[in-house]
């Protein structure tokens, strides 16, 4: 069992630089098609590739993975949609640590809920977690503005779908059929919100495609999938300790490819939210 739990938090790590990486991608690929166009496109290409593995087994769907993945598929469109939307008026990395805010927000909503006892070591990775989301968005050059208040909308969308999946996680669900629904509901949501919020037409240029593959296939189909087997085994506030990683992987990204720059305070704060998950992964 701690083989699997080592590597589970090496499968979250690794999605959570995937995810990481893609803050740039997608701030770009905004240019060229809106927020909901975009994840339309990249969770439709994701639910197709899904199709093509799941084939028959759509059609034996149990009841926690209908209900679970509808449920999970809508906190996962917000999510998205915050976090899009607040990408036009942010920079990615600022964007990026601020839905980290969810690895603080799990453990407060699950005893809010009285689902788990939350442990001392866990408290302490989320305050050093917490203090250099402060240094970085607080102390640093750059200001709150619109696209950093939507963008807590993201943190608490993303927080809540990973208490959510747990839990129906835990009630035994095939991962496939599991991720097929909430995929294809935030295909369908995000349709349905393009046509009628949306006027601007979609332009195809070549970083709008490398962005919608490397999304689609690598971000969503493939890092999502491995969420969800790493939940089988880890708990949600493990799960959210590990994510706090994704915000350190936007920003060498942004600053090594978007020409971000990130100050002193953006470092120390990221160093923190490294410490954080450094101490916090073991806990429980």
């Amino acid at each position: 069992m701690k083989n699997n739990s080592q590597w589970a938090q090496i499968g979250l790590i690794l999605v959570a630089i995937i995810w990481g990486g893609t803050f740039v991608l997608v701030k770009g690929a905004l240019n060229d098609a809106p927020p909901f166009s975009f994840t339309s496109l990249r969770f439709g290409l994701a639910t197709t590739l899904t199709l093509i593995f799941i084939n028959k087994k759509i059609f034996s769907l149990t009841k926690y993975e209908f209900i679970g993945g509808l449920i999970c598929s809508f906190l996962l469109f917000s999510g998205y949609s915050f976090q899009n939307i607040g990408l036009m008026e942010t920079t990615a990395s600022k964007s990026a640590f601020i839905t980290s805010i969810s690895v603080i927000m799990v453990p407060f909503i699950l005893v809010i809920l009285k689902m788990q006892i939350i442990s001392i070591r866990t408290w302490v990775a989320a305050f050093l977690a917490t203090s250099g989301l402060y240094l970085l968005l607080i102390l640093g050059e750059n200001k709150l503005n619109l696209g950093d208040i939507l963008t807590f909308g993201c943190a608490l969308s993303f927080a809540l779908h990973i208490i959510a999946q747990d839990v129906y996680i835990k009630k035994g669900i095939r991962l496939l059929p599991f991720f097929f629904v909430q995929s294809g509901f935030v295909t369908l949501f995000s349709l349905i919100n393009a046509q009628i919020t949306e006027s601007h037409t979609i332009i195809w240029s070549n970083r709008l495609i490398l962005a919608v593959l490397i999304t689609g296939i690598l971000a969503t189909f493939f890092a999502i999938l491995i969420m969800i087997w790493a939940q089988k085994i880890l708990k949600p506030t493990e799960t959210a300790l590990i994510f706090s990683l994704e915000p350190v992987a936007a920003t060498l990204f942004a600053v090594v490819l978007g020409g971000e720059i990130l100050g002193l305070w953006g470092w120390v704060g990221g160093s923190l939210i490294c410490l954080a998950v450094a101490y916090g992964r073991d806990s429980d």
